[in-house]
């Protein structure tokens, strides 16, 4: 049953959080907050944010076939409420953060595989075919958002019970991963040469998320990821089109011989890397990549999705374009700009990042500082679609606090 009284409990958190004298946040929460509802499930609260809202109420809308939410989006805000709590010190942000962890933790089976989708009775969604169970793209971003939520409880004593689920679910669902990367460094035949046969679901996009929140963990000092994070990573390079003087040198496969931007992390989930290890082979990777790729990217209005031949031809496909695939960009080279300190990248970051701001296909604002609202994206016609989903929304609110959480 749906606890009809939660916007209240959020509106009277926006208040307390504006009457605090803590460091200002850079983004607004209004719309992300308004998309919050909770559940009752086996006597527990579970928070949740809708996937779908329409233009213009944008008021949460079903998603027919799905059900009311999923791990995918909750996950994700989880890392957005992180930066608020951690670094805006936004502590009334606190029970937010714990019912979407328990929402988390109700989706990730003993066994440590993930379902997507909850019902609006609080039943799992098991059989549509993005919430089987699965260590797959749903369970990525579960561990997201659980590693986020770690981070975020580590800093309230009182919460050491949910801390100890929350590692203790970790724990169970990163084994998931051994079986695969138990066959480093074995390559098989790929469409440009041999490639590494240890990735999950031989996925490198997905697999670049992983590696973010495996990073994170390892920066704790209670988790060791050192060699899952070096393979992992070594895995990523080698999906990696090299061809000096072909225009898409330094491209990132993100399945079998294309890429597109959405959930294209690799470039981010290399730096990260590179801190924790030193080895200046991932360096060097994303180097090639913000020196070669990212520069064509932005030549030729940051395409959806590139089909690579093996004659060296290929095929773009301009729209449509989503936050989702921006902030992939953005927040990769954006990254590598901060690292290596050179004003050139920081150059392609501020003109992707403009994506936000008008500078796009539609010359339309995409992210509205006012209400926190990100629109979908811009369709095939180059029309804006002003519907402002959880996706949309949370991708938005990431590529925002990237940029003015910086420094």
């Amino acid at each position: 049953m749906r606890n009809l009284g939660f916007s209240v409990i959020i509106f009277s958190l926006l208040v307390v959080a504006c009457n605090k004298s803590e460091r200002k946040s850079p983004i607004n929460l209004s719309h992300a907050l308004s998309l919050i509802d909770s559940v009752a499930v086996n006597g527990e609260q579970l928070y949740y944010i809708a996937i779908y809202a329409d233009y213009p109420e944008y008021k949460p809308v079903a998603a027919k076939g799905e059900g009311i939410a999923c791990v995918d989006d909750a996950g994700r805000f989880l890392e957005v409420l992180e930066s608020e709590i951690l670094l805006s010190g936004n502590r009334t942000l606190l029970p937010t953060a714990k019912g979407l962890t328990k929402f988390l933790l109700y989706m990730c089976r003993d066994d440590g595989r993930w379902y997507n989708f909850l019902e609006s009775d609080g039943q799992i969604n098991t059989e549509h075919v993005n919430s089987q169970a699965d260590f797959g793209w749903w369970a990525v971003r579960g561990i997201r958002g659980l590693t986020a939520a770690y981070l975020i409880l580590k800093q309230f004593p009182e919460e050491a019970e949910l801390l100890n689920q929350v590692e203790k679910c970790l724990r169970t669902t990163l084994r998931q991963m051994d079986a695969d990367l138990a066959q480093y460094p074995l390559k098989v035949a790929g469409n440009f040469g041999s490639v590494p046969a240890w990735l999950i679901k031989s996925a490198p996009d997905m697999n670049s998320e992983l590696l973010m929140a495996l990073c994170k963990l390892q920066l704790t000092g209670d988790f060791n990821f050192k060699v899952e994070i070096r393979k992992i990573a070594e895995g990523l390079v080698g999906f990696q089109f090299r061809r000096d003087g072909h225009p898409l040198n330094g491209m990132y496969f993100c399945w079998q011989n294309s890429w597109h931007d959405w959930g294209a992390k690799q470039p981010l989930a290399l730096v990260e890397a590179f801190k924790i290890t030193g080895d200046s082979t991932f360096y060097k990777s994303v180097e090639i990549w913000a020196d070669n790729f990212v520069p064509f990217l932005i030549a030729n209005d940051l395409p959806r999705e590139i089909t690579l031949n093996q004659d060296g031809s290929y095929r773009l496909v301009a729209l449509p374009q989503i936050a989702y695939g921006i902030n992939a960009l953005y927040s990769g080279i954006q990254a590598f700009a901060d690292l290596s300190g050179k004003n050139r990248y920081h150059q392609f970051a501020a003109r992707i990042f403009n994506w936000f701001g008008g500078g796009n296909l539609a010359r339309a604002q995409m992210y509205w500082p006012e209400t926190g609202v990100t629109s979908d994206g811009i369709d095939e016609d180059k029309k804006v679609n002003r519907n402002s989903g959880a996706e949309s929304t949370i991708e938005g609110l990431l590529a925002q606090q990237r940029k003015f959480y910086r420094n």
